[in-house]
């Protein structure tokens, strides 16, 4: 009879512990669908400015604001870029200077300049950077041209990878990019716009969310909008965190 009680009750433990398990088991799989379900958005550019603690540098990485159809170079905001440009420079007022930074291409050099306008700047100065040209991520931009440059190509790049004799790596050359700004940061303000375009200005953002975010327009149209991107907040320390931003009502183009 003893050894009876004895075995109901090491069966009993055994269904105990085997119930346990199920159940962890179950909960780690919801954690999991959880995580694969998180949604990452773009934040309003003011509030993450509002977040940026007094002892932490912030860098605003954005596209330039709505050009016109003339895609080259020389190509110009439009009315509404210029006037996007500085309703965004009136969100990030305040009364401390900005450092600014463009490509060489004549309309992210108009938006530095709006965003500042916007922002009633005291001491406005822009530097170019050859980092913020939007073919960053091109290996080979013959090759690019040979496949066909557009924001489906970017896109499908961007989160699925492949085309490796046109492009590099997105972690690896992003991570590159950022390097190459750390070096650049003991110069920079506290403050900082960096004004680049929509194909490398994608490609980050993509990367600071870990693909999260939703830019698929191989598959559904998105696109980053106008005044969109990321902003990186550096510690005292150096460490960098990466948001998601948009200067506009949206973070997606319509």
């Amino acid at each position: 009879m003893k050894r009876f009680l004895t075995m109901i009750s090491m069966v009993g433990l055994f269904m105990s512990f085997s119930a346990c398990q199920e159940n962890k088991n179950v909960s780690e799989k919801i954690n999991v669908t959880e995580k694969s379900l998180t949604h990452v958005d773009f934040n309003s550019i003011d509030k993450v400015f509002a977040s940026v603690k007094d002892s932490e540098k912030v860098v605003f990485l954005l596209r330039h604001g709505e050009r016109g159809k003339d895609y080259s170079p020389a190509g110009l905001l439009t009315e509404r870029g210029l006037l996007q440009s500085k309703e965004v420079g009136k969100k990030i007022k305040t009364e401390e200077d900005f450092f600014y930074a463009s490509s060489s291409i004549a309309r992210t050099q108009q938006t530095c300049e709006n965003i500042a306008l916007g922002r009633e700047e005291k001491n406005y100065k822009r530097e170019t950077w050859d980092i913020l040209s939007g073919d960053w991520y091109e290996k080979d931009p013959s090759k690019v041209e040979e496949i066909g440059r557009s924001w489906e190509l970017v896109s499908k790049w961007a989160y699925e990878g492949g085309y490796d004799d046109a492009f590099y790596d997105l972690k690896t050359r992003s991570e590159e990019w950022l390097d190459s700004l750390k070096v650049r940061l003991p110069t920079m303000k506290r403050l900082n716009v960096l004004i680049s375009h929509d194909f490398f200005v994608i490609g980050m953002t993509v990367f600071a969310t870990d693909k999260k975010i939703d830019l698929r327009h191989w598959q559904n149209g998105k696109w980053i909008n106008y005044l969109a991107g990321i902003a990186i907040i550096v510690s005292p320390d150096g460490k960098m965190r990466l948001e998601p931003v948009r200067g506009l009502d949206s973070g997606l183009l319509k």
